[in-house]
């Protein structure tokens, strides 16, 4: 498309330069006409009102609009990468979305050591995490760092699957309230700490937290959103929040 720095007119919307042209060939046209008409013969070709005209610079043309299609890397790429996201999650991210809920798995592990000495079976759950146990608590600043690594790296990553950033969002949601689980457990009076309401309650906090994760961790290796209550509507709009960051 071509551009013209014209001025328009506020009465008739039309280019000024325009009429004050088409206003001066009009006049030029007439008075030939008569003159030839006082001569008694044509003095030529009247001009037209186009040739009274002065010629308007014109800008150069743009390129042509490549549609998307033609372009490299244009609409075609996008929608086999949008395809892909959009089937279901295969099982590679299957595994990777149920590996997230070690995180909130680790941090409830310390809750349930009344439990573990009555039921002694129930070992092999603090056992389960194994060496993961010993990376996340490696250093101090380890669950910050990996806490952020979940957040940054796959949660506002719009190139992973959308089943895996909600389920690691929603290992983060579950890890904080395993952390504030733990807060809680600290300012209790000291009259509940030590008395058998303690043991009570870390394994109340236990099960609970436990019965949530392999409930999450079952349905995530099947292929379905898990759903909680009250925690998976954040989560959901954390994740779609994080695709306009």
């Amino acid at each position: 498309m071509t551009t013209r720095a014209f001025t328009f007119s506020p009465v008739s919307a039309r280019p000024l330069t325009h009429r004050r042209c088409n206003v001066h060939a009009f006049a030029v046209s007439s008075s030939c006409q008569s003159r030839a008409s006082l001569h008694g013969k044509a003095s030529g070709p009247a001009p037209s009102v186009l040739g009274g005209c002065p010629t308007l610079k014109q800008q150069p043309r743009s390129k042509p609009c490549q549609t998307p299609e033609a372009l490299p890397g244009g609409f075609d790429e996008d929608e086999d990468a949008a395809a892909v996201l959009q089937k279901p999650p295969s099982i590679f991210w299957r595994m990777m979305s149920a590996l997230f809920y070690m995180v909130p798995w680790i941090d409830s592990i310390s809750v349930g050591r009344f439990i573990y000495s009555r039921f002694r079976n129930l070992i092999l759950v603090y056992l389960a995490a194994g060496p993961l146990h010993n990376i996340y608590f490696s250093s101090q600043f380890a669950p910050l760092i990996i806490f952020f690594l979940l957040f940054l790296a796959v949660v506002k990553n719009t190139k992973l699957h959308h089943f895996v950033r909600y389920n690691a969002m929603q290992a983060v949601m579950l890890d904080i309230v395993v952390m504030l689980i733990h807060i809680l457990r600290t300012y209790l009076p000291p009259h509940v700490v030590w008395s058998p309401l303690k043991d009570w309650w870390d394994m109340i906090t236990w099960v609970m937290c436990f019965s949530t994760i392999l409930y999450c961790v079952f349905w995530t290796l099947r292929g379905y959103y898990a759903d909680l209550p009250l925690v998976s509507e954040s989560v959901y709009h954390q994740v779609q929040l994080s695709e306009y960051s």
